[in-house]
Protein backbone atom coordinates (compact mmCIF):
# COMPACT_ATOMS: atom_id res chain seq x y z
CA UNK A 1 0.00 0.00 0.00
CA UNK A 2 1.33 3.60 -1.24
CA UNK A 3 0.73 6.14 1.73
CA UNK A 4 -1.92 8.83 0.14
CA UNK A 5 -1.61 12.61 0.61
CA UNK A 6 -4.04 12.72 3.74
CA UNK A 7 -2.61 9.68 5.45
CA UNK A 8 -1.54 10.42 8.38
CA UNK A 9 2.91 10.59 9.05
CA UNK A 10 5.50 8.37 9.25
CA UNK A 11 5.79 9.03 13.03
CA UNK A 12 1.73 9.74 14.16
CA UNK A 13 1.89 5.86 12.40
CA UNK A 14 4.49 4.14 14.77
CA UNK A 15 3.37 6.01 17.54
CA UNK A 16 -0.68 5.07 16.56
CA UNK A 17 0.91 1.67 16.02
CA UNK A 18 2.55 1.27 19.16
CA UNK A 19 0.14 2.51 21.46
CA UNK A 20 -2.98 0.40 19.72
CA UNK A 21 -0.75 -2.91 20.43
CA UNK A 22 -0.48 -1.81 23.92
CA UNK A 23 -4.04 -1.40 23.66
CA UNK A 24 -5.23 -4.89 22.52
CA UNK A 25 -2.36 -6.44 24.33
CA UNK A 26 -4.07 -5.38 27.70
CA UNK A 27 -7.62 -5.70 26.86
CA UNK A 28 -6.89 -9.11 25.10
CA UNK A 29 -5.10 -10.24 28.36
CA UNK A 30 -8.29 -9.38 30.32
CA UNK A 31 -10.73 -11.27 27.97
CA UNK A 32 -8.71 -14.67 27.64
CA UNK A 33 -9.11 -15.87 30.71
CA UNK A 34 -13.60 -15.87 30.01
CA UNK A 35 -13.90 -19.60 29.84
CA UNK A 36 -17.28 -20.84 29.41
CA UNK A 37 -16.77 -24.82 30.31
CA UNK A 38 -19.49 -27.20 29.51
CA UNK A 39 -17.76 -30.05 31.63
CA UNK A 40 -14.65 -30.60 33.65
CA UNK A 41 -12.67 -31.78 30.24
CA UNK A 42 -14.25 -29.41 27.28
CA UNK A 43 -14.56 -25.86 27.62
CA UNK A 44 -14.68 -23.08 25.05
CA UNK A 45 -12.26 -19.98 25.69
CA UNK A 46 -14.46 -17.42 24.16
CA UNK A 47 -12.76 -14.49 25.72
CA UNK A 48 -9.64 -15.70 23.77
CA UNK A 49 -11.32 -15.85 20.71
CA UNK A 50 -12.90 -12.01 21.35
CA UNK A 51 -9.43 -11.18 21.88
CA UNK A 52 -7.92 -12.55 18.60
CA UNK A 53 -11.12 -10.61 16.55
CA UNK A 54 -10.20 -7.66 18.22
CA UNK A 55 -6.70 -8.35 17.36
CA UNK A 56 -7.82 -9.01 13.36
CA UNK A 57 -9.80 -5.96 13.62
CA UNK A 58 -7.48 -3.33 15.43
CA UNK A 59 -4.82 -4.93 12.56
CA UNK A 60 -7.37 -3.75 9.49
CA UNK A 61 -8.21 -0.55 11.10
CA UNK A 62 -4.49 0.43 11.89
CA UNK A 63 -3.31 -0.48 8.01
CA UNK A 64 -5.98 0.88 6.18
CA UNK A 65 -5.94 4.08 8.22
CA UNK A 66 -2.85 4.63 7.98
CA UNK A 67 -2.07 3.29 4.10
CA UNK A 68 1.32 1.64 5.55
CA UNK A 69 1.35 -2.30 5.98
CA UNK A 70 5.00 -1.78 8.32
CA UNK A 71 2.58 -0.37 11.12
CA UNK A 72 0.45 -3.63 11.18
CA UNK A 73 4.21 -5.23 11.92
CA UNK A 74 4.80 -2.42 14.17
CA UNK A 75 1.52 -3.01 16.25
CA UNK A 76 1.97 -7.06 16.49
CA UNK A 77 5.52 -6.47 17.38
CA UNK A 78 4.77 -4.62 20.52
CA UNK A 79 1.39 -6.77 20.81
CA UNK A 80 3.75 -9.56 21.48
CA UNK A 81 6.97 -8.13 23.63
CA UNK A 82 3.53 -6.87 25.66
CA UNK A 83 2.61 -10.18 25.75
CA UNK A 84 5.60 -12.38 26.46
CA UNK A 85 6.49 -9.94 29.57
CA UNK A 86 2.59 -10.89 31.32
CA UNK A 87 3.70 -14.27 30.69
CA UNK A 88 7.41 -14.71 31.75
CA UNK A 89 8.58 -11.38 32.72
CA UNK A 90 6.29 -11.07 35.59
CA UNK A 91 6.60 -15.26 36.18
CA UNK A 92 9.70 -14.99 39.04
CA UNK A 93 7.17 -12.83 41.10
CA UNK A 94 4.97 -15.72 41.30
CA UNK A 95 2.47 -13.50 39.12
CA UNK A 96 1.77 -14.71 35.23
CA UNK A 97 -0.94 -12.60 33.67
CA UNK A 98 -0.88 -15.06 30.96
CA UNK A 99 -0.38 -18.47 31.75
CA UNK A 100 0.76 -20.77 28.32
CA UNK A 101 -0.17 -24.70 29.17
CA UNK A 102 -2.44 -26.70 27.22
CA UNK A 103 -2.91 -29.33 30.02
CA UNK A 104 -5.56 -26.94 31.78
CA UNK A 105 -8.34 -24.77 30.57
CA UNK A 106 -6.45 -21.39 31.23
CA UNK A 107 -3.36 -22.34 30.06
CA UNK A 108 -4.63 -23.25 26.53
CA UNK A 109 -6.59 -19.98 26.64
CA UNK A 110 -3.07 -18.49 27.38
CA UNK A 111 -1.65 -20.01 24.77
CA UNK A 112 -4.40 -19.37 22.02
CA UNK A 113 -4.47 -15.68 22.73
CA UNK A 114 -0.34 -15.42 22.40
CA UNK A 115 -0.12 -17.65 19.67
CA UNK A 116 -2.92 -16.47 17.83
CA UNK A 117 -2.53 -13.14 18.19
CA UNK A 118 0.57 -13.63 15.74
CA UNK A 119 -1.64 -14.99 13.17
CA UNK A 120 -4.44 -12.82 13.55
CA UNK A 121 -1.88 -9.54 13.19
CA UNK A 122 -0.64 -11.44 9.96
CA UNK A 123 -4.03 -12.33 8.71
CA UNK A 124 -5.06 -8.69 9.32
CA UNK A 125 -2.21 -6.97 7.22
CA UNK A 126 -3.42 -9.51 3.98
CA UNK A 127 -6.77 -8.77 4.13
CA UNK A 128 -5.69 -4.87 4.92
CA UNK A 129 -3.43 -4.83 1.73
CA UNK A 130 -5.71 -6.90 -0.13
CA UNK A 131 -9.02 -4.20 -0.12
CA UNK A 132 -6.40 -1.34 0.25
CA UNK A 133 -5.39 -2.46 -3.17
CA UNK A 134 -8.50 -3.68 -4.46
CA UNK A 135 -10.15 -0.14 -3.57
CA UNK A 136 -6.86 1.46 -5.22
CA UNK A 137 -7.12 -0.13 -8.65
CA UNK A 138 -10.79 0.59 -8.47
CA UNK A 139 -10.32 3.99 -8.21
CA UNK A 140 -7.24 4.16 -11.16
CA UNK A 141 -10.31 2.95 -13.36
CA UNK A 142 -12.89 5.55 -12.76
Amino acid sequence: MRPHELSPGTTTSAITATALGLIVALAGTMWHGFIYYFSASVYLPWGAVLALILTFAATIWLVSHTRRAWTGGVMGFTLFLALMYMAFGRASEGSMLVFMNTEYAPGAAGTLWSMGSLVSVAAGILVAGFVGARSTSESARR
